[in-house]
């Protein structure tokens, strides 16, 4: 053990989802001291749950079972795309309520990366939410502006028009445009981990995309101590990953 892992592993101990960890153990330990089988066992129980739960290791692993589904894709080797759809969630705003990347940008700069390769004669970009600093947000309108600034001009890029609030009203759209613009060579853009579901849907609805994704979180990690601890990146991508698990499970 490095002296890096060491202090790295001793600090995640003191932090809040670590600290609430070791008051779970010491909880069972004094239980255990005063013969109180039952309690101690629920109290171990929790630990490893939450242990489990604030994992990067199962995170990961969870993760990595749904996006090996979404099979890599060199961008260099597709033929052009007429549509390139972009599920919402890439984006955010900062403060003053201009758009940024959020966590998941990753997808709305593959997308730009096919525009300028020439793989995408038109980038469709949707999306809506309530969490933005005057309410409502247009991801949709957010994506466009990011675009914008990286050089792809209006006449590359398509709105949809109607405010889509989740996958299922996504896909729905998508449905509409195609069968509007005759458009026959789609693909689909989104984190890796949601695809599978993205996809479930798409099929629902009669559309065939090309599924590319984006924003992979599910690589192994070597084994280092500091990863034992229950901390947010595990919660996060946990958490992330049995969301997809239930929204498949739900048919949404």
């Amino acid at each position: 053990m490095t002296l890096f892992s060491l202090e790295k592993t001793l600090a995640l101990l003191v932090m809040p989802a670590g600290l609430i960890w070791l008051l779970i153990l010491a909880a069972a330990l004094l239980c255990l001291r005063r013969r109180q089988r039952a309690p101690a066992g629920l109290c171990l129980g929790i630990a490893v749950l939450y242990a489990c739960a604030g994992s990067p290791y199962l995170g990961r692993a969870l993760m990595g079972s749904l996006e090996r589904r979404v099979a890599p894709v060199s961008l260099a080797a597709l033929e052009p795309f007429d549509a390139v759809f972009v599920l919402g969630g890439g984006s955010e705003q900062d403060p003053a309520g201009d758009p940024e990347l959020g966590p998941s940008g990753d997808r709305v700069f593959l997308a730009a990366r096919l525009w300028h390769a020439g793989k995408a004669r038109l980038l469709v970009t949707s999306g809506a939410a309530r969490d933005g600093v005057s309410g409502l947000r247009d991801a949709g309108q957010e994506t466009r502006a990011l675009w914008r600034a990286v050089g792809i001009p209006d006449g590359a890029i398509l709105p949809v028009p109607e405010p889509c609030w989740n996958t299922r009203d996504e896909i729905q759209a998508y449905a509409r445009l195609q069968a509007r613009h005759g458009w026959r060579r789609m693909a689909l853009v989104s984190s890796a981990s949601h695809l599978p579901r993205a996809m479930a849907l798409a099929s629902r609805a009669g559309l065939a995309f090309t599924p590319l994704g984006a924003d992979r979180l599910g690589r192994a990690h070597a084994f280092q101590l500091h990863l034992l601890i229950p901390q947010g990146e595990g919660f996060d991508i946990t958490q992330r990953a049995c969301w997809e698990y239930l929204g498949r499970w739900l048919g949404r």
